[in-house]
């Protein structure tokens, strides 16, 4: 088995909070990362809210004239557009001509270990009132605590409503029902691997793909826009192999030995709180002549098995620091591209040749 650690830059900037002196290979070897914003997945888990997988439930804040209306009320119910069938106990009603702010939270509670647990907390609205065209005009914000785990998603939805004098017509209300369209507050990421060793009979697999240094909570403030103040940045997120996402119900990732031009995805896609990296890395590269310091980085390691004709032969474990940035409500793909010179980050494997020195004499 050999370790040894890269380095890679990729986008930038935030505050240092941790330190550590590793040994370093010559960085022309290092393993890459592209990142890529899409809106595919082929990920065997997603752990995230669809039209398709929506919540159960979600908490709604609301205001009339500004005075509070609704306090994270429970809303539970299923389905999304004309199948949607959502409910609430304490009925309000609505007030002809009287301003109306609502905001939605998704979800409320999940089920952990058989357990109604909280999504979020500390969760509060708040809303200001300003006068344009001589009519007040209201405004709200939300703010909450989160803590991420990698798993449960996060999304946020705002609607405001002017109430109108009822029609006595039970089937076609005055007032029609709040909508609320939905987005998403957290990062979503997932890794993919391409197979470039072109070596006849040689097969690589991608194992243990995690994100260190993530954030395991954080305060955000949501309106129009998503503003986060994480903290922590001590979890580790485990992607697991890359693997085959054909079977979308595999629970646990199968091992995928894939040849050349082969590119197989992380067993996991799975959520980050959004913001920049905020660890300090110093890396001395192998000659220990020269250090470089990695500011406001995530650091990404996985291993690479080597098999000559199904035999495993090697396993390399790599190490990369990057400045990935993940923002709000975006999807990224961070892939890799497995070559004969990064196979091994001590050294650029060269291929075998062969020649003809002599030919004896009988």
């Amino acid at each position: 088995m050999k370790k040894v650690i890269f380095a890679l830059a990729a986008v930038v900037a935030l505050a240092a909070c941790s330190q550590e002196d590793v040994i370093v290979a010559d960085k022309g070897a290092a393993i890459g990362f592209d990142t890529f914003v899409e809106n595919s997945t082929r990920s065997v888990y997603d752990p995230s809210y669809t039209n398709a997988k929506p919540f159960a439930n979600f908490g709604v804040f609301g205001t009339v004239e500004g005075a509070e209306l609704f306090n994270n009320k429970t809303v539970t119910g299923t389905g999304v557009g004309e199948n949607a069938s959502w409910t609430y106990t304490g009925t309000q009603y609505w007030i002809a001509g009287a301003k109306y702010n609502f905001a939605a939270v998704a979800p409320q509670t999940v089920m952990v270990n058989d357990v109604k647990t909280d999504v979020y907390t500390n969760a509060s609205y708040a809303v200001t009132s300003s006068v344009v065209d001589d009519e007040k005009v209201y405004t709200g914000t939300t703010t909450l605590s989160f803590a991420n785990n990698g798993k449960i998603d996060l999304l946020y939805a705002e609607a405001t409503a002017e109430g109108k004098a009822g029609s006595g017509d039970a089937e076609n209300p005055a007032n029609g029902k709040v909508g609320f369209n939905f987005r998403h507050v957290l990062s979503k990421v997932k890794f993919s691997f391409e197979n470039a060793y072109n070596a006849t009979n040689a097969t690589i697999r991608v194992e243990n793909v995690k994100i260190h240094d993530a954030y395991a909570s954080g305060v955000a403030t949501l309106d129009a826009n998503t503003d986060w103040a994480p903290a922590s940045n001590n979890l580790i997120l485990d992607f697991g192999k890359a693997t085959d996402a054909a079977d979308t119900d595999a629970k646990e990732a199968v091992d995928v030995a894939f040849a050349c031009g082969k590119t197989y995805e992380s067993h996991n896609e799975l959520l980050m709180i959004p913001g920049q990296g905020a660890s300090t890395y110093t890396v001395t590269n192998a000659d220990n002549t020269t250090t470089t310091e990695y500011k406001n980085v995530y650091k990404v390691t996985f291993d690479v098995v080597l098999l000559v004709s199904g035999q495993e032969i090697d396993k390399y474990e790599h190490t990369i620091y990057t400045t990935f940035a993940p923002e709000a409500g975006m999807r990224y793909n961070l892939k890799a591209v497995i070559k004969p010179e990064n196979i091994d980050p001590e050294h650029s494997q060269e291929p075998i040749l062969f020649t003809v020195n002599e030919i004896k004499d009988w």
